[in-house]
């Protein structure tokens, strides 16, 4: 089954654990990202995943349509390019070090002016940038 963004990101994939890993994960695959497999934790939205990507944790939460939340454990570019393919060339909102401190990186569908307003002076949020305008 050869599978893309558009069965689990744009569009909002059944809450089935099973069916949203294999569609992740064969869009990874499909990206020729080796040696991740995530797993999902939370079916229902926000949908979460985890894995681990050569011993790096590697997290994602999303609602379909709004936004896609990849946390890692330091920064990976070739990551956020993967994703960014994946996300059919969406550009990343903002990137930030969180409280466990992992490195994050945000992409944006929805109002995510209003997403920099909440996280922007919060101390949870350690580097916070901008990476696209609003």
């Amino acid at each position: 089954m050869t599978t893309s963004s558009k069965t689990w990101f744009y569009s909002h994939p059944e809450p089935r654990p099973y069916y949203i890993e294999e569609r992740v994960n064969q869009t990874l695959w499909k990206h020729r990202v080796q040696g991740l497999w995530m797993s999902c934790t939370q079916a229902e939205k926000p949908i979460k995943m985890e894995g681990n990507w050569n011993g790096m944790p590697v997290l994602f939460e999303w609602e379909p349509g709004k936004y896609f939340i990849l946390r890692m454990g330091e920064e990976r570019k070739e990551m956020i390019g993967v994703i960014r393919q994946i996300l059919f060339n969406l550009p990343p909102s903002f990137a930030y070090q969180d409280v466990d401190g992992l490195y994050v990186v945000e992409w944006h569908m929805d109002d995510n002016e209003t997403r920099w307003k909440d996280i922007q002076g919060n101390p949870q949020y350690q580097g916070l940038r901008r990476l696209k305008r609003a």
